[in-house]
C-alpha cells in the first residue's frame, strides 16, 4: 500500500467509516517491523508538539526525521517566500499526519489492542509456534496465524487463515479464542484442529481433548472429544458429527486418510502437502471416490497410489500433475 493510501485509510479510521477487517490490517501493518513501531513513535512527538508552546531538543530531532521520510525540506522557507498552494498542499500533508498519528497511536497502544506477530506457511511446510501462554500451535501448509506478542485483556485472541492444530495451556481466568472466517473457537485449555481456508470449502473444528465452545454470528454450539462442527461456506449449513482424529490430524505427521472422498477434495490436501498443482482432464475425473492412505510416504509413491486407486492416469510435468480416467478396457472375446 503507498503512503498515501496508507494516510487516507487512516483518516477514514478516525472517521469510523472502517470496517474490522481494514482495522485488523492496520494493526498487523503496525506491528510487521520495529521500524513502523518508532516511526509511530517519532510521529506521535510531532503530534505532542503541535500541542507544546515550544519544541524541545528531541521534538525537533523527531520532526526533522519525519520531514526526511515524508520527502519535506529540511527547513522551511518563511511564509512571505512560500507560493501560496505548496503552502495548502503542506498544511494538508500536514493535518493527515497528525490526524494518523493520533488515530493509530490510539488504536494500537490501547491495552486491548496488543503488538500481533505473523507466522505464515508456504505449501509443503509446517510450522510450530509457542505462543506468551505456553500454548502450542503446529501451522499447517499454506496457512497464517496472526497472534499478540503478549496476552493482555480478558481473552487470549489468534487469527487463523488455513489449518492449525491447537494445545492450549489452562486459563480459567481467560479464554483462548481462534477466530477463523465466520466461526470463533473459545477454550480454557484443550486440544482441537480448525480448518478454514476459504476459497469455497468448508471450516471445521475438531476436538480431540475438553471442552470448546464455537460461535458463529447467530448461534453457540459447544463440542464434547470427538465431535466435529462443519460449516459450508456455499450452503451455509452447520452441523456437528463424529470424526476420525487419524484422519482429521494426520497431516501433522504427513500422513493423508481418504474414506470415500472426491478427488477434487482429495487434491487439496496432496497439494498443500507436497507443494504441487493437481489439474483434471474433466469434471468427471474431480468426482472420482478414493479409498487411500499414505503415511508419510514420497510424491512419486502417492501417485501411484492414486493410479492404482482411482483407475488414474498421471503425467506430471515438474510441480503440475495432470490426472485423467483411464479408458476402459474393451472386453476379452
Amino acid at each position: 500500500m503507498e503512503q498515501e493510501e496508507l494516510y487516507l485509510l487512516i483518516t477514514r479510521y478516525l472517521a469510523r467509516r472502517t470496517s474490522s477487517t481494514e482495522n485488523e490490517w492496520l494493526a498487523t501493518w503496525v506491528a510487521q517491523s520495529p521500524e513502523n513501531e518508532r516511526t509511530f513513535e517519532q510521529l506521535k512527538t510531532v503530534w505532542q508538539s503541535s500541542k507544546a508552546p515550544a519544541a524541545n531538543a528531541e521534538t525537533a530531532a523527531a520532526l526533522r526525521h519525519v520531514k526526511a521520510r515524508l520527502g519535506l525540506p529540511a527547513a522551511e522557507p518563511t511564509p512571505a517566500h512560500l507560493p501560496r498552494r505548496p503552502r495548502y498542499q503542506l498544511a494538508a500533508l500536514v493535518l493527515v499526519v497528525l490526524a494518523a498519528v493520533s488515530g493509530l497511536w490510539y488504536f494500537v497502544a490501547q491495552p486491548s489492542s496488543p503488538a500481533y506477530q505473523l507466522s505464515q506457511t508456504q505449501a509443503g511446510q509446517k510450522q510450530t509456534i509457542r505462543l506468551a501462554d505456553g500454548s502450542r500451535v503446529t501451522l499447517a501448509p499454506q496457512s497464517r496465524l496472526r497472534y499478540p506478542v503478549a496476552f493482555g485483556g480478558t481473552y487470549r485472541d489468534v487469527y487463523l487463515e488455513g489449518e492449525a492444530f491447537f494445545e492450549v495451556s489452562k486459563d480459567a481466568h481467560r479464554p483462548f479464542r481462534v477466530h477463523s472466517g465466520t466461526l470463533t473457537t473459545q477454550v480454557l485449555g484443550t486440544r482441537f484442529n480448525v480448518s478454514a481456508f476459504g476459497r469455497g470449502q468448508h471450516t471445521a473444528v475438531s476436538l480431540v481433548e475438553g471442552k470448546v465452545q464455537v460461535l458463529d454470528h447467530q448461534n453457540s454450539y459447544l463440542l464434547t472429544p470427538g465431535q466435529q462442527l462443519r460449516a459450508d461456506q456455499i450452503t451455509g449449513r452447520i452441523y456437528r458429527q463424529a470424526f476420525d482424529a487419524e484422519q482429521v490430524t494426520g497431516w501433522r505427521h504427513n500422513k493423508l486418510i481418504f474414506k470415500n472422498e472426491k478427488l477434487a477434495e482429495a487434491a487439496n490436501q496432496i497439494e498443500r502437502l507436497y507443494d504441487v498443482k493437481l489439474v483434471f482432464a474433466d469434471s468427471a475425473t474431480a468426482e472420482v471416490r478414493l479409498w487411500a492412505s499414505f503415511d508419510n510416504e514420497p510424491l512419486p509413491a502417492v501417485l501411484d497410489a492414486l493410479q492404482l486407486a482411482g483407475s488414474l492416469t498421471c503425467r506430471r510435468e515438474g510441480r503440475v500433475i495432470y490426472l485423467s480416467q483411464q479408458a476402459p478396457q474393451a472386453p476379452l472375446k
